[in-house]
């Protein structure tokens, strides 16, 4: 069997040489394994799996111009909506001998020109960015990109390129009707850092919109100072919100993983859910309906978001053509109502937080 001299790696002519073929063969079987012989393919693929061979993909798409890769800038790993979103992109993508690179930016608008400089000068063949805010640089960097750029998650006033995604404001506006259609009029809004979190700004702008429409008191805003807002930033937050304003009904909590954070907290101090207090949440996670009560949330197809994603992204690549329609996608959102907000029946307990 032949030997690698690359530092351990096999190269493309080991390969050869055990399977019995030419390098052109190789490359084939590579990239375009459909084209072979099924005997032929079966030969490379055996020598490949024996000499642990690794693709040079970079080599290949230079000298190809034909780029396999595609981009993701994800703003963070922790929020479960933005993985499901990745594992329809990359199925789908997978399908068109496409792959992702991903890379976390953060939520930083500071250093997003950079990052975006150093993704870009990997060639890929489209970036998609789970992220619509960026830097006046960062905005320049991607006009001049060159390739396709799906900007998704979001219903951004002035695309970049192409979009899937949703309203976010929409949605702070639903959570808000439907808190207010329950009886609730003393609500509060709670979320995270406003200078970082632009969707969370969005829904905020829906809370205040829709609280302002209806005559209520749209200043009743707390917000928790944790770039990422875990359960703790929900316990911290509700304590907030029950002594700053302690006629508060209802709060409508920035995503389902600082509503659990706030029922718990809740559950501590004695106070009610839905009884004293009604919570929504945000991002429907696979927990939310399983809570005690069950939480109210919005859905959203997290999965199809990357599939349509990926879609556009390989027409694109595959026509360098698309009408308006389909390059701006909007897949809207769903509220899934239950028992966390419940319709108002003021208990003992929030008559008594009203008269203290």
């Amino acid at each position: 069997m032949p030997k690698s001299t690359n530092a351990g790696r096999a190269t493309l002519k080991e390969v050869a040489e055990l399977a019995g073929v030419s390098l052109m063969t190789v490359s084939r079987a590579v990239r375009h394994p459909e084209v072979l012989a099924e005997t032929t393919r079966k030969k490379v693929q055996a020598a490949i799996k024996k000499l642990n061979y690794i693709p040079d993909d970079a080599a290949g798409d230079l000298s190809s111009r034909k780029s396999t890769t595609v981009a993701v800038v994800i703003p963070s790993l922790h929020f479960e909506g933005h993985a499901r979103t990745l594992d329809g992109l990359s199925s789908e993508l997978r399908k068109h001998g496409l792959y992702i690179l991903i890379a976390d930016s953060f939520y930083s608008r500071s250093e997003d020109a950079e990052l975006l400089r150093r993704i870009l000068g990997r060639r890929p063949a489209g970036l998609v960015l789970i992220n619509s805010a960026h830097s006046s640089e960062g905005v320049e960097v991607l006009q001049s990109a060159g390739v396709p750029v799906i900007e998704t998650w979001d219903i951004p006033a002035n695309p970049l390129d192409s979009v899937v995604g949703f309203s976010h404001a929409e949605v702070g506006a639903a959570l808000t009707t439907h808190l207010i259609d329950q009886g609730h009029e003393y609500i509060t809004f709670l979320g995270g850092p406003l200078d970082t979190d632009p969707r969370g700004n969005e829904r905020l702008a829906g809370f205040k919109r829709t609280m302002t429409e209806r005559g209520l008191d749209a200043s009743r805003v707390v917000t928790v100072e944790q770039d990422h807002l875990t359960i703790n930033a929900g316990k911290i937050g509700i304590a907030r919100v029950l002594d700053r304003f302690p006629d508060t009904t209802a709060s409508i909590c920035l995503t389902d993983r600082v509503a659990m954070g706030a029922m718990m907290e809740c559950r501590r101090r004695g106070v009610s859910v839905p009884d004293d207090l009604a919570l929504t949440g945000h991002g429907d996670f696979e927990f939310s309906e399983h809570l005690v009560p069950s939480l109210t949330t919005t859905r959203i197809d997290a999965f199809g978001i990357g599939v349509h994603a990926a879609r556009i992204l390989h027409e694109r690549i595959t026509t360098n053509s698309m009408n308006d329609t389909e390059r701006h996608v909007d897949v809207g959102f769903e509220v899934v109502v239950r028992d966390s907000s419940q319709a108002m029946r003021p208990s003992t307990r929030v008559k008594q937080r009203l008269h203290d």
